[in-house]
C-alpha cells in the first residue's frame, strides 16, 4: 500500500466516524443530519481515491472510480446546504434544489464516456481517470460551489459574534483545507502536477473534528473529547497489555503456561493500579488540547462564596462578585442588573468603563416567566428542535436582543419569586459556550446570590431606617423645641386671658368691666398701654371708653388740655388712621401715635405723651361683636413692629375679641335684666286678675247655685202635677225649661270645682261603692238627649261581679257624667257604648263614640283648661273647656289616671279612666299609720 492511498484510506476512516458520530447524536437536527451527509460523501470519495490507487484489478479500480466520482459531485452541493443553514439563510431553497437537480445529472452524465474514457496509468499509479471531452464541466461545476460555499462564510462571518462567529470561522478553515486539498486531484487530469493536496484534505477531518470539540460545532463536543479520550486510552491499555505478554513472557520462561499465567497477573495488576493515574493523565493533556481554560468550579464556588461573605453594602457586593466572576470563569464581561421601583437598571459591572446597560420590558418578561437562567445557544437551539411554538415570535425577540447586546448566558437571581437581580454574561474569552458545568454551577450559587442580596437590601433598609430615624429625631427635636416655645407663648396667651376672664366676671358693670380690661394690657401683657374707644351710633363718632391707668400713664395724659374721653373721632376714612381701622375692620400699624389720635387732639401734644410713654409702635384692632365693628383698642408697644410675633397680634385679637364678647354679654344681661322686671311685674298683675275672677267665679256661683235649685225644684214639682195637670204644650215648654236649668246646674257645679282646685279647697270623701250604680243613674239622665239625637246609649255591663272602688261618689258621677255626655254632644249618629273591666288591682271605665274624632296632635291637649277639639264648635257652640280638666283633677285625686284615643277625624273617639279597686286592709292599715 502507498502513502496516497493509505492517506485516502485514513481520511475515509475518520470522516466515516465522523459521520456517525454526528447521525447518531442529535439527528432531530437538520444540521447536524446535513454534516453527516456531507462526511459520508468526503468519506465515500476518499474510499473511492483509495480503490482507485490501491487494486490492480482493472473492474474493481473503476468501480471505484464511479463511487468517487458520484461522491465528489455531491459534496460542494451538500456543504453549500450545510452553509446556508449555518448562516441562517433562509431564502436558498429554490437554488438548492436547483444544484441538487444538477449535480444528480451530472452523476448520470458521468457514467458516460463524454466524462471518462476509461484509466489510465499515471505517476507511480496503475489507474487514474481518463477524462473525456466533456470531463471540464465537473471540475468548474466543483469550483464554482466551493467558491460560493467559502464566500458565503467570509461575507456572513462578521454578522455574527460569540461562539458562532468562531464555528463559522474553523468551517471555513476546514473548507480552504478541504477544497484546496482536493482541488489537487484535478490537476493530473490536465498536467503532470501530482495530485500533492490529497494529503491535506485528512486535516480537514482533524479540523472540523476541533471545531465539534473547541466551539460546539453541532453540540456534540463533550461526547467526541470523551471518544477520542477513551479511544486512545483503550488503545494504550491494549498496546501494553499485549507488549507486556510478548516481552515479559519471553523474560520469565518462555510461551509456557506458567509464564503465560503469571504474565497474566503481573499485566492486570498493573492496570488495575495505573488505569485511573492513566486516565487522569490523559484527561488532562486532552483538556489542555480542548479545554485549555478549564475552571475549577468547586475552588470557584468557595472563593466566590467568601467573596458574597465580605461585602455587606449592595451596589460594593454585586460590583466585587461580577469581577469575581469574569475573572476565574473566564469571561469577557459581566454586567449585573438589579431593580429600583420596578425597573432594571445596570447597577455593577467587570467592565470599569461600562456605566449603562439597558434591557427592555419585553427581556424582563420572558426571564420573569422562564425564572431559569438561559444559555443563548441552547435557546436557539431548542428553538430549532421545537419548530412552531405558541412563544416562538417571543422567544425569537429574546434571542435577537440579546444577540445585539453580545449576551450569551443570562441568569436572574429570584427571590421569595420575585426577580430581584440578573447576571448578564458575555462570551468566554476561551470561545468556548456555556455547558453544563456552568449551568451547575451558578444552580449552586445563585441562591447565594439572591440570599447576599436580601442580606444587603436589608442592611440598607436598616441603614436608611436608621438615617430616617435620625433625620426624624433631629427634625423631631427641632419641632419640640419650636413647639415649647410656641407652647409657652400659647401657656401665656391662655394665662393672660384666663386673667382677664377673670378680671371682667367680677362684675357686670360695662364701664368697670373696659377699665379692667384696660389696665390689663399694661399689667398682663406687659405693653407700654391700651386705649378702648367705642362708636357713639347716633353721632356716628369714636369716643374713648377706658385708658390704661398707670402712674405714667397718668403723667402722659396731663399734657392733654382735657378729659380723654371728651374728644370725638369722626368716623371718615380720611379722618384718622383710627377712624380708618373701625371703616374697614382690618388691623392697623404705626411708629405715630399721632396717625391714630390726630386729630382731633394737637399732633404736637401726642408726639409728647409718645415720648413720655416711650411708645415705639402703635397697633389699631378693631373690636367685632355678632359681625360688626363697635370700637377699637389701641394697643401701646414698647418695641418696633418687626418685633411683633404672631403670638402677640393673636393675643391682641383675643383681647379684642373678649371685649366684643363681653360688650354684648353685658348689653344682653342688662336687657334680660330689664325684661324679666317687666316679666315679674305682669305676672304679679295676672295673679291678682286670676285671683280676682277666681273669687268672682265662686261667688258667681254661689249666688247663682241657690235660685237654680229653686227653679229646678218648682218646674219639677209642676211637671210631676203637683200644681195640677198642665196642658201638652205648656208640659213640653216645662221639660225644656227643667233641661236648661239642670246644663246650667252642672255648668255652675264646674264653675265651683275649677274655684276649689285652683284655691286648693278640693276634698273628697272617699267611700266604697258599686261604680255600676253611678253609670246607671247618668245614663238614665242622659238617655232623652241621646235620644233625641237618635243615639244608641248603651251599658255593657260586665258578666263577672264588679269588685267595689273607694271614691267620692258624687265627683266620680260628675266624671261619668262629663265623660258620657261629651261623648253624645259629639256624636251627629251612631253610637255610644259604655264598658267596664277589671283586674286583681284596677277597674277601666271606657266610653266609646263613633262621633267627629280627635287629631293625633290635639289628644294630649284636651286635659287643659279651657282647651276644646278643633272642628267641635260647629257641633255644639256651648262648652266651657273645663270638663275635661276637672276630670282629670278628680280622677288624679282618686289615684288613677284618665285620658283619651282616636284613630283620627271622623272615626270616633274612646275616653277612659283607670283608678284602683277598694282593698279594705290596705284602707285600714292607712287609717292606723295616720292615727
Amino acid at each position: 500500500m502507498n502513502a496516497f492511498a493509505f492517506s485516502s484510506m485514513l481520511t475515509g476512516v475518520l470522516s466515516l466516524l465522523l459521520s456517525l458520530f454526528v447521525i447518531t447524536r442529535r439527528r432531530n437536527l437538520k444540521l447536524n443530519r446535513l454534516w453527516a451527509l456531507t462526511s459520508l460523501c468526503v468519506a465515500l470519495w476518499s474510499f473511492g481515491l483509495f480503490g482507485v490507487t490501491f487494486f490492480n484489478n482493472f473492474k474493481y479500480a473503476y468501480l471505484s472510480q464511479v463511487v468517487l466520482d458520484i461522491s465528489a459531485i455531491f459534496l460542494p452541493v451538500l456543504f453549500l446546504h450545510f452553509v446556508f443553514l449555518l448562516l441562517e439563510r433562509k431564502s436558498f431553497g429554490l437554488a438548492i434544489k436547483f444544484f441538487y437537480i444538477l449535480s444528480f445529472l451530472l452523476a448520470i452524465f458521468s457514467l458516460t464516456s463524454y466524462f471518462k474514457k476509461g484509466l489510465i496509468p499515471v505517476f507511480n499509479f496503475k489507474y487514474w481517470i481518463d477524462p473525456g471531452p466533456f470531463y471540464i464541466i465537473f471540475p468548474l461545476f466543483f469550483l464554482a460551489l466551493a467558491t460560493v460555499s467559502v464566500s458565503l462564510l467570509i461575507k456572513y462571518q462578521k454578522k455574527f459574534s460569540g461562539i458562532k462567529r468562531q464555528q463559522i470561522k474553523y468551517v471555513l478553515y476546514c473548507a480552504f483545507i478541504g477544497f484546496g486539498g482536493g482541488i489537487f486531484n484535478f490537476l493530473p487530469q490536465f498536467s503532470q502536477i501530482y495530485p500533492i493536496g490529497n494529503y491535506l484534505v485528512g486535516l480537514y477531518t482533524i479540523s472540523i473534528t476541533y471545531a465539534i470539540i473547541k466551539y460546539r460545532l453541532m453540540n456534540i463536543r463533550l461526547i467526541l473529547t470523551r471518544s477520542i479520550l477513551y479511544g486512545v486510552l483503550v488503545g494504550a491499555v491494549a498496546a501494553f497489555f499485549a507488549l507486556s505478554v510478548l516481552v515479559v513472557g519471553e523474560m520469565i520462561g518462555g510461551n509456557t503456561r506458567t509464564s503465560k499465567i503469571i504474565t497474566y497477573v503481573i499485566n492486570s495488576f498493573i492496570v488495575v493500579v495505573f488505569l485511573e493515574p492513566i486516565k487522569q493523565v490523559w484527561a488532562k493533556i486532552t483538556d489542555k488540547i480542548f479545554y485549555k481554560d478549564k475552571v475549577d468550579y468547586q475552588q470557584v464556588l468557595q472563593e466566590a462564596s467568601s467573596v458574597l461573605a465580605k461585602e455587606i453594602d449592595l451596589e460594593k457586593l454585586l460590583r466585587e462578585t461580577a469581577i469575581f466572576l469574569a475573572d476565574r470563569l473566564k469571561i469577557k464581561e459581566v454586567s449585573v442588573l438589579a431593580t429600583s421601583n420596578g425597573d432594571f437598571h445596570m447597577i455593577a459591572s467587570s467592565n470599569p468603563h461600562k456605566s449603562v446597560f439597558t434591557v427592555s420590558q419585553d427581556f424582563i418578561s420572558y426571564l420573569n416567566q422562564g425564572e431559569k437562567m438561559v444559555v443563548i445557544e441552547e435557546l436557539i437551539r431548542n428553538l430549532s428542535d421545537s419548530g412552531d411554538s405558541d412563544n416562538q415570535d417571543q422567544i425569537k425577540k429574546f434571542i435577537n436582543e440579546a444577540e445585539t447586546l453580545q449576551v450569551e448566558m443570562i441568569v436572574p437571581i429570584i427571590e421569595q419569586a420575585k426577580l430581584n437581580a440578573i447576571f448578564i454574561f458575555s462570551a468566554k474569552q476561551s470561545g468556548d459556550l456555556y455547558d453544563q458545568n456552568d449551568i451547575n454551577f451558578f444552580n449552586v450559587f445563585s441562591p447565594q446570590i439572591a440570599t447576599a442580596i436580601e442580606k444587603s437590601k436589608l442592611y440598607e433598609e436598616v441603614e436608611e431606617f436608621n438615617r430616617e430615624l435620625q433625620a426624624k429625631v433631629e427634625e423631631r427635636t427641632k419641632s419640640l423645641k419650636e413647639a415649647n416655645v410656641g407652647l409657652e407663648e400659647r401657656n401665656k396667651f391662655l394665662a393672660t386671658i384666663q386673667a382677664v376672664t377673670n378680671l371682667i366676671n367680677r362684675t357686670l358693670d360695662l364701664k368697670q368691666v373696659n377699665q379692667m380690661i384696660a389696665d390689663s394690657i399694661a399689667r398682663e401683657l406687659s405693653y407700654v398701654g391700651g386705649i378702648l374707644s367705642f362708636i357713639d351710633h347716633d353721632k356716628q363718632v369714636l369716643r374713648v371708653g377706658a385708658i390704661t391707668n398707670t402712674t405714667e400713664s397718668k403723667k402722659a395724659l396731663a399734657l392733654l388740655p382735657q378729659d380723654p374721653r371728651k374728644y370725638e373721632t369722626v368716623l371718615t376714612s380720611d379722618y384718622n388712621l383710627g377712624a380708618k381701622t373701625v371703616l374697614s375692620g382690618k388691623i392697623n400699624f404705626s411708629d405715630r401715635m399721632s396717625d391714630f389720635l390726630s386729630p382731633p387732639v394737637d399732633r404736637k401734644i401726642i408726639d409728647q405723651v409718645q415720648d413720655r410713654l416711650g411708645v415705639q409702635t402703635v397697633v389699631g384692632v378693631p373690636i367685632f361683636s355678632e359681625a360688626r365693628i363697635i370700637g377699637i383698642i389701641h394697643f401701646l408697644l414698647s418695641v418696633k413692629r418687626d418685633k411683633i410675633s404672631s403670638m402677640d397680634l393673636e393675643t391682641m385679637t383675643a383681647l379684642t375679641n373678649q371685649v366684643g364678647i363681653t360688650s354684648r354679654n353685658l348689653k344682653l344681661y342688662n336687657t334680660l335684666q330689664q325684661a324679666n322686671q317687666e316679666l315679674q311685674d305682669a305676672n304679679m298683675r295676672l295673679r291678682e286678675l286670676d285671683k280676682a275672677k277666681s273669687e268672682f267665679l265662686s261667688i258667681a256661683s254661689h249666688q247663682l247655685r241657690t235660685p237654680i235649685s229653686a227653679i229646678k225644684g218648682y218646674l219639677s214639682m209642676i211637671m210631676e202635677g203637683d200644681f195640677g195637670k198642665i196642658p201638652d204644650p205648656i208640659n213640653k215648654i216645662v221639660r225644656d225649661l227643667f233641661e236648661s236649668a239642670s246644663r246650667l246646674a252642672r255648668l255652675i257645679n264646674v264653675f265651683l270645682n275649677v274655684s276649689r282646685i285652683e284655691s286648693g279647697r278640693l276634698k273628697l270623701e272617699k267611700k266604697p261603692l258599686q261604680i255600676t250604680e253611678l253609670i246607671t243613674s247618668v245614663i238614665e239622665e242622659l238617655k232623652n238627649e241621646a235620644t233625641k239625637k237618635e243615639l244608641k246609649l248603651t251599658f255593657k255591663e260586665s258578666k263577672k261581679k264588679v269588685p267595689q272602688i273607694l271614691a267620692d261618689a258624687d265627683k266620680l258621677r260628675e266624671v261619668i257624667l262629663n265623660l258620657i255626655d261629651n261623648s253624645i254632644k259629639y256624636t251627629p249618629q251612631g253610637s255610644v257604648d259604655v264598658s267596664l273591666d277589671f283586674d286583681k288591682k284596677n277597674l277601666t271605665f271606657m266610653v266609646e263614640d263613633t262621633g267627629i274624632g280627635i287629631k293625633e296632635d290635639e289628644v294630649k291637649s284636651l286635659f287643659r283648661k279651657f282647651v276644646r277639639g278643633s272642628g267641635v264648635a260647629q257641633i255644639h257652640t256651648g262648652g266651657s273647656g273645663l270638663g275635661l280638666f276637672i276630670a282629670q283633677k278628680i280622677i288624679k285625686e282618686h289615684g288613677g289616671e284618665v285620658w283619651a284615643e282616636s284613630d283620627g277625624p271622623g272615626k270616633g273617639s274612646r275616653f277612659k279612666f283607670v283608678i284602683p279597686l277598694y282593698d279594705e286592709k290596705a284602707v285600714q292599715n292607712g287609717l292606723e299609720n295616720k292615727e
